[in-house]
């Protein structure tokens, strides 16, 4: 008994490198739906920037002749505030709904709270919209920005990212990946 061997310490045989995470089959279709969603952002976007000064002088406009007592430099204070504000909110949607994006094919459930910073940005935008740009619309029009794109596609942007979120979420019910968080 003083001859035996010393017992074998335990072994484990782990693989080299780390384990391809495993995503549910809706997860393209929760990146596919946010896709959509930043393209209606970015069109909605993209033409008011286009028509930025005209947009501006006809909001500043209107402003002012709905508000006579305010003085012409807090007028276009406002409308800045208005277009800063908006310009932030879209920064927020496509930086929160990229990662989010990104997060979720990384097959992390962190990628869903990004995607409801998101939503809650695009439904702020979308509201903001209205209401600036919702009382000069027909003006806002001759300025080059068509009816359809000065809140009601971005509606659908929100809509569409709001629908992917809530399916991201089902994912995360069904299972969608065991493991990491």
């Amino acid at each position: 008994m003083l001859n035996d061997p010393p017992p074998r310490p335990p072994v484990e045989i782990t693989p080299m490198r780390a384990e391809e995470p495993r995503r549910e089959g809706a997860t393209g279709l929760v990146i596919g739906l946010w896709a959509v969603a930043l393209v209606l952002v970015a069109a909605t976007t993209a033409l008011i920037v286009v028509h930025l000064s005209e947009v501006r002088e006809v909001l500043a406009l209107d402003l002012a002749r709905d508000q006579p007592d305010a003085a012409p430099d807090e007028v276009v204070r406002a409308v800045n505030i208005a277009f800063g504000a908006g310009a932030l909110l879209v920064a927020v949607i496509v930086v929160a709904a990229v990662y989010g994006c990104i997060r979720l094919w990384e097959a992390t459930r962190s990628g869903r709270g990004w995607m409801v910073l998101a939503v809650v940005a695009a439904v702020a935008a979308t509201i903001g919209e209205a209401i600036v740009i919702g009382p000069s619309s027909a003006a806002v029009a001759d300025a080059g920005v068509p009816v359809m794109f000065q809140w009601p596609v971005a509606a659908v942007g929100a809509a569409f990212g709001g629908i992917s979120t809530a399916i991201a979420y089902r994912i995360g019910r069904t299972g969608h990946r065991s493991g990491v968080a």
